[in-house]
């Protein structure tokens, strides 16, 4: 008898995730959807161990309300129409950090900011997240621009957080 693998109900960009993947997703702990601090009765989560989109996008459809999405890169699946679905169902505003983050204008959200540098981006997501809302830090890329690993970018999210 063949054993068949369920996947999530969200479609992932790419195909199914990967086995290693899958586990580090499932893993709970520090860096995956892990709650940092509510202020104003918004909700800061950090999610720097999601260093893939599909990941990311896991994320996204696991909160109920509306999110500021603190992202380090814009990928072309992003474009894609199930991706775009769920920006506009969970997605209030969209913060990109990171030097020269310019995607272009084709295929982003409407509300998309962008700031150099992760605090900055903490700081920008604060402004616009409204009472109820989550601010998720879900990077969605690799570490880099100065950070040696998801760790490192994660602990730098807490820090500003405790900031505000």
């Amino acid at each position: 008898m063949e054993n068949k693998k369920t996947t999530s109900p969200l479609r992932i960009v790419g195909g199914h995730l990967l086995e290693a993947r899958r586990a580090t997703l499932d893993a709970q702990g520090p860096h995956r959807m892990e709650p940092v601090r509510i202020i104003d009765e918004v909700n800061y989560i950090n999610d720097s161990r999601s260093t893939f989109l599909d990941a990311s996008l896991e994320s996204l459809a696991s909160i109920e309300q509306r999110v500021v999405w603190i992202v380090g890169a814009w990928s072309d699946d992003m474009g894609e129409g199930h991706v775009q679905e769920i920006l506009k169902e969970r997605v209030s505003a969209i913060v990109l950090f990171g030097p020269g983050m310019d995607p272009g204008s084709e295929g982003l959200p409407e509300h998309v900011f962008r700031a150099e540098e992760l605090r900055t981006a903490v700081f920008v997501a604060r402004e616009l997240a409204n009472a109820g809302e989550v601010v998720l830090f879900s990077p969605a890329c690799p570490s880099g621009n100065g950070f040696a690993n998801y760790e490192e970018r994660g602990a730098e999210f807490k820090r500003a957080v405790r900031d505000l």
